[in-house]
């Protein structure tokens, strides 16, 4: 073998050290030829490129900065979900939902925040002449895909609560105040009336802690006393008039308070979907059927009622006309309910009174 081929120069070996060790011809220090395109014996081909796989850290020993984690968890590209608040996954999902054609206005109702998963219940309001189930489908998709890409959240449930639909030039920009329901009431006794017994429970721990407290300091105690109360409920009898009143109004106001707890409220919701939950708002629905009645010729002040027996929606019409376009009023009922894809709907109850001629 040359002198070459070992890569060592030529001359006196004193004068470089690397003389004395030969160099192979895989040695990467050795340098190349001018002409290296013509291929011969001093023709090297640049080396394959190695990807070089990533190796755990020995035990014992913490990962560098340069240390690359795989686990996309772990990694500022992956969305951090323990972030994610209620606040912003609404304000993701209210926008989303006003981006889909045919939605007026959205506002989320209730979040429900897990782990990684999220479930959601939307008000919205949409155009008239929009198929329903199509927005509302659209809706689920968009919020869904959304809140996924910019939360990492799964999106389990989307519940969908059509508040109103407006039609364009029919409706002013401000839609009055909104109406009152049965069930908010009840809420509101129901939260009047725990506040109160709360009330009653704490000044009656608080006067027997007082009490408790002068017994044990040998203070006289007016309320353990027996020398008051105690002696006028001893001697009370139930033939004395007080007595009867104040038993008769604590039995009229338990009765009271029963009737309303078991009193079946109207919903302000009507169930669309009984598969994937999408609603319709009650008095959105009876003001489409009442302006779809009022479209008959002939057909004055009509009113609307919608039920709901089992599965079906029971809508009942109230109207002033002649009893003749009792077919037409139902007609016309029946083809707003398929505009709303309203579920299997019962008998139509028509009620139309005559006009009063004046006398």
């Amino acid at each position: 073998m040359s002198r070459q081929q070992l890569g060592s120069r030529a001359g006196n070996g004193r004068d470089d050290p690397r003389a004395r060790r030969p160099r192979l011809a895989g040695d990467p220090t050795i340098r190349r030829r001018p002409r290296t395109d013509r291929a011969g014996r001093h023709h090297r081909l640049p080396p394959r490129p190695v990807a070089a796989r990533p190796s755990a850290p020995p035990v014992g020993v913490a990962a560098s900065a340069d240390t690359v984690d795989a686990n996309p968890r772990t990694t500022g590209t992956a969305p951090r979900r323990s972030t994610a608040e209620t606040a912003d996954v609404a304000r993701i999902a209210a926008h989303a939902a006003r981006q889909v054609p045919g939605v007026t206005d959205a506002h989320p109702a209730t979040v429900r925040l897990a782990d990684t998963t999220v479930g959601l219940d939307l008000h919205l309001v949409t155009t008239y002449g929009y198929s329903v189930p199509a927005v509302t489908e659209a809706v689920r998709i968009a919020v869904a895909d959304r809140v996924a890409a910019e939360t990492g959240l799964t999106v389990a449930a989307v519940t969908i609560t059509v508040d109103d639909l407006i039609v364009p030039g029919a409706y002013h920009a401000d839609p009055g105040p909104p109406a009152r329901r049965p069930e908010a009431g009840m809420r509101m006794v129901n939260r009047a009336a725990s506040a109160l017994l709360a009330v009653v429970l704490l000044v009656g721990g608080v006067l027997l802690a007082v009490q408790a407290l002068l017994v044990t300091l040998g203070r006289p105690a007016s309320l353990l006393a027996r020398t008051g109360w105690y002696d006028a409920l001893t001697n009370a009898r139930w033939h004395d008039p007080d007595v009867r009143t104040g038993a008769g109004a604590a039995i009229l106001s338990g009765l009271v308070i029963l009737v309303a707890q078991l009193r079946r409220w109207t919903p302000s919701r009507l169930r669309v979907d009984e598969r994937d939950g999408w609603h319709l708002r009650r008095r959105c629905v009876e003001r489409r059927l009442t302006d779809a009645a009022g479209t008959v010729p002939g057909v004055r002040r009509a009113r609307v009622r919608v039920r709901r027996r089992g599965d079906q929606w029971r809508p009942r019409v109230r109207a002033t006309g002649d009893p003749a376009a009792h077919a037409e009023v139902e007609f016309a009922v029946r083809q707003e309910l398929r505009r709303l894809a309203a579920p299997r709907t019962g008998r139509i109850e028509i009620r139309l009174l005559p006009h009063r001629r004046p006398a």
